[in-house]
Order: structure tokens, then C-alpha cells, then sequence
């Protein structure tokens, strides 16, 4: 529910004129930037990540390249979340807990095309203003190597 915001400024009466049309917009201008923080806090305390996503990424380690893309159907209850994901090469079910914008997601990969390359993958991220969660991706196939990955809402 929004509720209108009444502003009101009081100006010295030393401040005439175009002067004190300055300070009620600094007034104004304060007064807006401060809604917008309260409602920009709000937004970061209410992400729910439920929903289809598509999750990608790749990890270089040394003369290795591992990339991923898979289509992610998160489910999310308070600060879990779960789901399976799906991709060209194998998938995943990928469990991890929210904290605000911040993730901390867990995914134990199966590849279809080479046995060799499953292992558990591990990504730390944050959703950004752009509705985009950005972060980094460790696989338990590539020791020691951290790549990037992102996740985007489809």
C-alpha cells in the first residue's frame, strides 16, 4: 500500500525569493531520496527468487575450459531455495540459502556427454539492480580455479 508523503518546507524569513525556492526543492529532493532509500531496502528484504532461471558461467583452469548452461525451476521457502536444472550436457539439483540479494547455491552436476566432467559446483552471487544475480562459480572438477557465473529470471 503507497501512502502519500506530505512535504512541507519552512524557510527562515531572512530567505526571500529565489532563494527560498532553493531550499524547498532541497527540501523536496531530501525528502524523495529518502522514500526511495526506504522503498529500495524493502525491495532487497522481499526478493523471492521462485521461478525459472537461466543460469550460466564458465571456469578456466589452466588448459581446462568448463562452461555451463542449464535452465534453473527454483522453488523458494524463507531463506532456502532448491530446484533441478536442466541443460544441453546434464543438469543438476541445486540447493542453497538466500540472504537478502545474496546467494550461497550448491549444485551437484551430472554431464550426459562425459562422466568425467560431473562434480559439484558451488556459486556465491548478488542480484543486482538489473534484476541480473552476478557472481563466482567453483567446480570440485577444477581445484583451486574460480570462474564467473550470472542468473537471470526467464
Amino acid at each position: 500500500m503507497m501512502t502519500a508523503l506530505r512535504v512541507r518546507a519552512i524557510v527562515p524569513d531572512e530567505v526571500r525569493g529565489a532563494e527560498a525556492g532553493i531550499v524547498r526543492r532541497g527540501i523536496f529532493v531530501a525528502a524523495a531520496l529518502l522514500v526511495l532509500g526506504a522503498a529500495s531496502g524493502a525491495r532487497a528484504q522481499q526478493t523471492d527468487f521462485t521461478g525459472k532461471w537461466s543460469f550460466s558461467g564458465q571456469i578456466v583452469s589452466g588448459r581446462m575450459f568448463y562452461s555451463f548452461a542449464q535452465i534453473c525451476d527454483l522453488k523458494q521457502t524463507e531463506g532456502q531455495l532448491a530446484g533441478p536444472c536442466h541443460g544441453p550436457n546434464g543438469g543438476c539439483s541445486m540447493v542453497g540459502v538466500v540472504n537478502g540479494a545474496n546467494l550461497d547455491l550448491t549444485c551437484r552436476t551430472t554431464s550426459t556427454n562425459n562422466p568425467n566432467l560431473s562434480g559439484v559446483s558451488t556459486f556465491h552471487g548478488t542480484l543486482g539492480a538489473d534484476d541480473i544475480v552476478r557472481g563466482s562459480v567453483t567446480n570440485s572438477r577444477a581445484p583451486g580455479a574460480t570462474g564467473v557465473a550470472a542468473m537471470m529470471r526467464i
